[in-house]
């Protein structure tokens, strides 16, 4: 029989919309005290989902996304290229976390941007809040208006 595991969030959906992200600089996606993990949650098979909505307006030029624990950086996805489009273009964002045998290992999905990384020691003990962030090279108008963080198991 297989394990039964309750998916839940590890906070409820704020009822406003994050800080609007204007830096050429790296620059969280969603504020960090959004997205907490507990002490003594992080092993082997865990696995966490960040979802994210809202709009964007980017000019021509790139987009890297970047995934922290903490202060210990878990990689970044290479640079997409971003075309001049329609202001306020809707996005959704969806990345998975996943504990693999005491390491961490991410990925991306939707438009398959990927961070992943070699083995990385989390201090399991203490809790941490994941950073994912991202650096535009021309200044952008990215406005998060709602996340979903939550434990999938």
């Amino acid at each position: 029989m297989s394990r039964q595991y309750f998916a839940d969030v590890l906070v409820e959906p704020i009822g406003v919309s994050h800080p609007t992200i204007t830096a050429t600089t790296i620059t969280p996606l969603v504020p960090v005290a959004y997205c907490p993990i507990p002490a003594f949650d992080i092993r082997p098979g865990k696995i966490y989902e960040l979802t994210v909505g809202g709009t964007a307006t980017i000019a021509a030029g790139t987009l890297t996304l970047t995934a922290l624990l903490n202060a210990v950086s878990l990689g970044a996805s290479v640079a997409q290229t971003t075309v001049a489009g329609a202001a306020a273009a809707a996005f959704l964002l969806r990345g998975y976390l996943v504990c693999r045998g005491g390491v961490i290992a991410t990925g991306g999905s939707q438009n398959s941007i990927q961070i992943q990384t070699a083995a990385t020691n989390i201090d399991v003990t203490i809790a941490q809040t994941l950073n994912l962030s991202v650096t535009c090279s021309v200044a952008p108008s990215i406005i998060p208006f709602w996340h979903v963080w939550r434990s999938l198991n």
